[in-house]
């Protein structure tokens, strides 16, 4: 356990607070036990599985791309240099919002996402599914043919057969008039998708439309027609907003505008600005958005609106005083929920409150309402109209099928089969269907009970376009043609409906139709796909008015000993569509740290009532539905609550997230099986008990923990790797983060680097950094960082080049949370360098710790060598796919720019310096001097916060440098006398003022002792 100088204590686990025999053993080693050998129980052909599914990528495509692609071009095509990445603006639909990007090309071959800084929709950034979706176009699972199956046989058949059918099946709709017909959808922004269903419904009158998705986010909209009388979406204003209330909302990432969002929370988190936001966070899990927060409160989810109760009665008490009193001794409830009202009538028009969408439209009916009253609609929330069609639902469509509405069934996209609630039984009603048709870019759990599987295209080979969350029209444009010869919805809705138009022109002539007025002019396309959007096409805000409310509010809280378990998006696989997507089952979640699972979230204080244990396997009942899953004890989780996450225990996903027909276990447990129509999100009732029966789980939070058990004399020498204070005492002491560890003054063995030109550095602005795990899946997918397997990876042998640390601090049943990316410091007195019997990792003219991978001979001498555990070793050759015979291609699919490492060789963050060497290329090609902000690190380019500054430290005025300066910045472990090039910039808390704690003594203030120094 960590004890700062500040009295305050840090913990990253239970193991760690509780200071267990098998964390001290595991601390006592460089290595954890086990961490040189090879598991037992691992197959060599699931081995390959997995590697092959990281690397392979566009090897899938080898067997596909026609001969003639390959014969090198006679001409040289215009504006297109070998070698020479091109990029190019598209936006697409991803985890229930949509994503603006500026995809990097390289010979026509899409491999690098980066966020479209230049869309008014103020996303600067990615997020992790964004970086990741890439992976997904050249999964070698994706589905490749189409199949048709009659009974238990399966036949592959070719597009011409499908139209030939096709032809026949819509003559005899067009005689129905469309009787019998359905069309089931995901939820779409897309005007062009929209207008050719709306065509398709006058081509067959009778044709009825359903929609369907896992997590519809649609009692927000049904929230505003109960408050308004009219169906909006709101859209916040989070930099706007003095104050802001979160109930059971992660705004941060799981939001259809997060990426916006975060970045206008991160603009008021400026400590040395003339004012700072202040969030509090009232959820059940410990989302991202509560570690942000100043004040987090744990209660049920079923509880939100009790609480919301509460707020509301103290604001209207206190309307006329404008203030409430907050008693600091009080029950934390009690001070929470006073101190918020407080807030919200001492800030009215400056604040906000929002829920979340597994809240009830009632809920957020009276959240607007609340709003309103205090002078906050059109200001920092406004509404718009919500362009989102309305359709039946799928219950509505399975009850059609049980009166036999619906003989013919054709399905786009979505996987209802696997992620359809419990009690629809959807196998069933698609087994009375008549024709059954599913188009999907993968054959999951849905295309293998279907009459017919067509192979979808992926959103970067296809033509479409979407409205950002503010209403601006944005385009999809494809950056390489269908590696699988897929079809989109677009594109077989436009074949349904006899348009056999180009699916560019089906767009173009769509986004002219809705956008009104004279068609767009071919200059006008052309910026617009150059840009990515059509420039003021935002939609107006609506002016709304409150209706009548007819009904009281009910604000009676639960049972305090009723357990509940809240399903929630998973922060790596979503609700199951990215299950195969290796890199981010690999990707450790924001606060367990878990890999390759999912497990039920109790709290400490819950499990020992429950008589559970960390990692056994419990039993969760509702009704007539159970579910066995391990548990998971985590500090922060509200009592009696249980979260479980959604999009595990998939059954035909593929070799990485699991296909039982192929010999491949499905990875973790599929929680939809206790989820009801009625009880979507939260179901309350359930009972919990334990079999007694342990199950491993791969989590990363103790495998580079730096050893501080035992001994004051090891605490006070290695120093504080978190630093953190309180805005009233960081403006009392601004420079309290380097005045923590004092030590003698530090003095080299030899003469230090001197650089005249370039001097490269970081920082890291822990104030602005949420944790996200953008910039991990960011670097992996720049860097070719390989995937392990979770038996790797529970034997300390993930590949990751940045890890995020996370710490808990406090109370263990209501902890606070911090977190810290961390990667290579690139360290002036690198210790690295010095036992390096090789030469292998050399200082470069620059200030960049270099890595020479044909000199390393595996040693692994740096790594032990490393205060901060940030290399990795290449145990196996995870490369061995790429040169399998008859996988030429294969080789095309990683970044050309990033060597690709072999078995027995150490690797870690480079800096990307295949950027700084491009930038510096291009800045001389072109005779001028590189500009401060041109050469942008990977995981700096797709932090959704802009918490990451990269550049010249020896450039007077750069970002960088002016970060360096700043009295937060801190170097980690810099008393080791090893000069970190990257620099940390401590968090700033901003508590409300009756709940400030007292400001800790601090050591030198104001001037030192003799000759003692600090960092």
């Amino acid at each position: 356990m960590i004890e700062p100088s500040t009295g305050k204590k840090y913990w990253q686990s239970l193991g760690e607070l509780q200071n267990t025999p098998e964390f001290e053993e595991m601390l006592h080693r460089e290595f954890p036990q086990a961490a040189s050998e090879f598991p037992a129980g691992v197959s060599r052909r699931r081995w390959l599985q997995l590697m092959g599914a990281s690397l392979a990528l566009a090897g899938v495509a080898g067997c596909r791309y026609q001969q003639d692609k390959l014969v090198a071009l006679s001409a040289r095509p215009v504006d297109r240099i070998p070698g020479k990445p091109q990029k190019y603006a598209t936006s697409i639909e991803l985890a229930g919002g949509v994503r603006h990007l500026l995809m990097t090309c390289f010979d026509g071959r899409p491999l690098k996402v980066e966020g479209n800084a230049d869309h008014p929709a103020g996303q600067r950034g990615t997020d992790a599914w964004a970086q990741a979706c890439i992976l997904g176009m050249y999964d070698p699972d994706r589905g490749t043919q189409l199949v048709q199956r009659e009974g238990q046989q399966a036949r592959v058949r070719t597009w011409t057969d499908f139209d030939d059918v096709l032809d026949g099946r819509l003559r005899d709709w067009k005689t129905a008039g469309g009787e019998g017909l359905a069309v089931l959808v995901e939820p779409t922004p897309s005007i062009s998708l929209t207008s050719m269903l709306d065509r398709l419904q006058q081509e067959f009158p009778a044709a009825k439309i359903y929609q369907h998705t896992s997590v519809p986010r649609s009692n927000p909209v049904k929230g505003a027609q109960s408050a308004w009388g009219q169906p909006c979406r709101a859209r916040l204003s989070l930099d706007q907003a003095q104050v802001i209330v979160a109930l059971d909302a992660d705004l941060l990432t799981d939001d259809p505008d997060a990426l916006s969002l975060a970045l206008d929370f991160a603009a008021g988190r400026d400590p040395d600005g003339p004012s700072m936001n202040r969030l509090y966070a009232v959820e059940s899990q410990f989302t991202v958005t509560g570690a942000s927060a100043d004040h987090r409160l744990a209660v049920k989810s079923s509880e939100i609106g009790a609480v919301l109760g509460e707020i509301e009665r103290l604001v209207e008490q206190h309307a006329e005083t404008g203030q409430v009193a907050v008693d600091a001794s009080a029950a934390k409830r009690d001070r929470i929920l006073r101190a918020i009202a407080d807030d919200l009538l001492r800030h009215a028009g400056r604040s906000v409150v929002v829920a979340g969408w597994r809240q009830p439209p009632e809920v957020h009916a009276r959240v607007y309402r609340l709003n309103a009253r205090l002078g906050n609609v059109g200001k920092t929330i406004t509404f718009l109209e919500d362009p989102l069609p309305s359709y039946d639902d799928l219950k509505t469509l399975v009850s059609d099928v049980s009166s036999g509405k619906v003989r013919s069934l054709v399905i786009l996209g979505g996987n209802p089969v696997y992620d359809a609630p419990a009690d629809l039984d959807i196998e069933s009603a698609l087994s009375a269907v008549d024709t059954t048709i599913h188009l999907s870019v993968d054959q999951n759990e849905t295309s293998r009970l279907c009459d017919w599987y067509l192979p979808g295209a992926h959103a970067f080979e296809s033509w479409g376009d979407v409205r950002a969350w503010d209403g601006t029209v944005s385009v999809t444009q494809p950056l390489i043609e269908p590696l699988c010869h897929g079809r989109s919805a677009l594109e077989l809705l436009a074949r349904m409906c006899g348009d056999r138009r180009e699916p560019q022109r089906i767009v173009r002539q769509a986004i002219d139709a809705r956008w009104g007025g004279s068609p767009l002019t071919q200059a006008d396309w052309r910026r617009l796909l150059h840009d990515g959007y059509l420039e003021g096409s935002g939609l107006p805000p609506v002016e709304v008015q409150p209706v009548e409310v007819t009904e009281p509010a009910d604000s009676t809280p639960s049972e305090a000993d009723q357990l509940e378990v809240v399903f929630c998006t998973d922060a790596a696989v979503y609700d199951g569509r990215f299950a195969n997507n290796g890199w981010l089952q690999e990707t450790p979640r924001f606060l367990s740290k878990l890999t390759w699972d999912n497990a039920a979230l109790v709290s400490p204080r819950t499990a020992e009532r429950l008589g559970i244990e960390h990692g056994e396997l419990i039993r969760i009942t509702a009704g007539e539905q159970s579910l066995q899953i391990p548990a998971f004890v985590l500090p922060g989780q509200a009592e009696g609550s249980i979260g479980v996450a959604l999009g595990y225990g998939r059954t035909a996903a593929g070799m990485v997230g699991g296909d039982p027909l192929a010999g491949i276990a499905p990875v973790g447990v599929n929680a939809n099986q206790l989820r009801t129509s009625d009880s979507p999100f939260i179901r309350t009732g359930v009972s919990v008990t334990g079999t007694g029966q342990s199950y491993p789980l791969a989590t990363t939070q103790d495998h580079h923990a730096i050893d501080r058990v035992g001994m004051d004399e090891t605490r006070r020498r290695i120093g504080i790797l978190i630093r953190e204070a309180e805005l009233d005492e960081y403006r009392e002491h601004p420079d309290f983060a380097q005045h923590v560890v004092h030590h003698p003054p530090l003095k080299s063995l030899w003469t230090e680097f001197s650089y005249d030109g370039h001097a490269w550095g970081m920082s890291i602005d822990l104030n602005k950094c949420i944790g996200c795990n953008a910039c991990m899946l960011a670097c992996q997918s720049e860097n070719n960082v390989p995937v392990v397997g979770k038996e790797q990876v529970s034997r300390s042998r993930e590949m990751h080049w940045i890890r995020i640390d996370r710490y808990f601090s406090g109370d263990l049943d209501d902890p606070q949370a911090v977190h810290q990316p961390v990667t290579c410091q690139h360290c002036e007195l690198a210790p690295c360098e010095q036992v390096c019997p090789v030469a292998a990792t050399v200082h470069s003219d620059e200030g960049l710790n270099d890595m020479v991978y044909n000199r390393c001979i595996g040693t692994r001498y740096c790594g032990n060598n490393c205060p901060y555990k940030v290399r990795r070793f290449n145990y196996f050759d995870y490369t061995k796919p790429l040169h399998m015979p008859g996988r030429e291609l294969v080789q095309l699919s990683v970044n050309p720019e990033v060597t690709v490492r072999s078995r027995g060789v150490m690797e870690k963050c480079t800096y990307c310096v295949q950027r700084i060497q491009n930038g510096k290329i291009d800045a001389k090609a072109q005779r001028r001097t590189l500009q401060d902000g041109e050469i942008m690190t990977a995981c700096q380019q797709a932090c959704p916060t802009q918490a990451i500054e990269f550049g010249d430290l020896n450039e007077s005025g750069s970002r960088v440098a002016e970060a360096h300066a700043s009295p937060r910045a801190y170097a980690v472990l810099a008393e080791l006398n090893i000069k970190p090039r990257t620099n940390y910039l401590a968090r700033i808390r901003n508590p409300h003022p009756a709940l400030a704690k007292p400001h800790p003594e601090h050591p030198g203030h104001p001037h030192h002792a003799g000759e003692q120094g600090h960092t």
